[in-house]
């Protein structure tokens, strides 16, 4: 089974999507159900393949017609639309009404305070209601699922069609093979989502839940190092070295030697962080081997001294777009679905990326440098951040208001598949330390 939350979609998994889409457009009521967006779940299985949507059961949504045969979406983990939940929404919905018309103000907070109790003993009672299994045959509550890490559920959590998808294939004796994720309809204006592109399962409400459904089965993970890293100068100031895709920058959670271990095992503790690159982002990188150092190229790094270079392979531009130009997006961190990022006009800090498109031997070099077949619908680009946003260059390449192309191999922001992510660090220029 892949892992949801880091995966490259098979063959046969982009050929389901493709025909799933292309059903949902052919269908006048699923289409217009969906076209505001919603996120789409196929789950391959030992016994077939299952479908699915995220969120609340829409009665007009029961399935959909499947290379001439008529599939159904699979039932929700709980059922929210009908029975006692909805009875107690119309009464909670009920004292709303009453407060909008109240005119006393201690009667009002009386009320209040009885919808706000409401509110809470349903939510506590919903959560107790949604039974997930893992394939070891365990049963838990999603409130206990949640607490097993400390966390409280956050709202419509098991309406995913992650879980949903799980819960399904384990009542009915299914082993599951392979999931994906993927998106249909409009794309939003802040997170990056784009029609018929599969995005790894949410961290927030999906994160703990899919956690513990998924104990029992093995899971493959499509990380790996490509290479080792190369010395590209030193002297008694700062290192600089070339990081392979795949080797994280600094140490994490996930155990894996980083960058930083690496060059502490070869010149001594003496090395100090600078600035970071993304695990699946390979390139230049430079170390300060003292604190004195560190403090003097960070100082740059934030004053916009550093001049830094990217080249990129990414989906077909649009022909309308111009070949070189500058993105302003601002980004923000996605606190609902991390580590992602998101544009965000009102709460985002300013981003700025330049970019210009390869063409003839800068184009054809970057097929080779990343390993990809060449093809007329994949573009290669040279990205000059001005600002050093997280993610800047994947978000700013993929959403819909920047160059609308993500980049080849980004499981997170929905790229094709490709051997690796197909972002590389080229160059990185510093002033000399006084």
């Amino acid at each position: 089974m892949n892992n949801p939350f880091r995966y490259r979609p098979s063959e046969r998994m982009r050929g389901l999507i493709w025909q799933l889409d292309g059903a949902i457009a052919a269908d006048v009521r699923l289409s217009a159900l969906f076209s505001e967006g919603k996120m789409l779940g196929i789950l391959i299985c030992d016994g077939g393949i299952l479908l699915a949507y995220s969120g609340k059961r829409l009665a007009e949504a029961d399935g959909v017609v499947l290379d001439g045969e008529f599939r159904t979406f699979v039932p929700p983990v709980f059922d929210v639309t009908v029975g006692y939940f909805r009875e107690k929404e119309e009464e909670i919905s009920s004292l709303s009404r009453m407060i909008a018309l109240e005119s006393d103000g201690e009667r009002m907070r009386e009320l209040k305070e009885l919808r706000a109790a409401e509110s809470v003993k349903l939510q506590e009672w919903t959560f107790e209601q949604y039974k997930v299994l893992n394939a070891k045959g365990e049963c838990l509550n999603i409130a206990e699922v949640f607490a097993l890490k400390g966390l409280v559920p956050p709202a419509a959590s098991g309406d995913c069609a992650g879980p949903k998808l799980l819960q399904y294939a384990y009542l009915n004796g299914l082993h599951p093979q392979e999931m994906a994720e993927f998106w249909y309809g409009r794309s939003p204006a802040g997170p990056v989502r784009a029609r018929g592109r599969c995005y790894p399962s949410c961290s927030w409400k999906c994160g703990p839940l899919l956690e513990f459904m998924l104990q029992g089965l093995e899971l493959t993970d499509c990380r790996r190092a490509f290479g080792s890293p190369v010395i590209l100068s030193e002297d008694e100031d700062m290192i600089m070295v070339e990081k392979p895709a795949g080797m994280p920058a600094v140490p994490g959670l996930d155990g894996l030697l980083s960058l930083e271990e690496w060059l502490r095992g070869r010149y001594g503790q003496e090395i100090y962080q600078v600035h970071r690159l993304d695990q699946d982002t390979s390139g230049v990188m430079v170390f300060a081997r003292s604190r004195r150092v560190r403090s003097l190229l960070q100082r740059q790094f934030e004053n916009r001294l550093v001049e830094k270079l990217y080249l990129a392979l990414v989906d077909r531009l649009d022909a309308a777009l111009p070949r070189e130009g500058c993105i302003s997006l601002p980004l923000a961190p996605d606190y609902e679905d991390k580590p992602r990022q998101k544009v965000d006009p009102v709460q985002g800090k300013p981003a700025e990326t330049r970019y210009r498109v390869l063409e003839g031997r800068e184009r054809m070099r970057l097929f080779d440098f990343f390993g990809v077949a060449p093809s007329d619908s994949i573009d290669a680009v040279e990205f000059r951040p001005l600002t050093g946003r997280t993610h800047q260059i994947r978000v700013h390449s993929a959403h819909a208001s920047g160059l609308g192309a993500p980049i080849c191999g980004d499981t997170l922001y929905g790229g094709i598949p490709a051997p690796r992510l197909c972002l590389h660090a080229a160059s990185l220029s510093i002033q000399g330390i006084q």
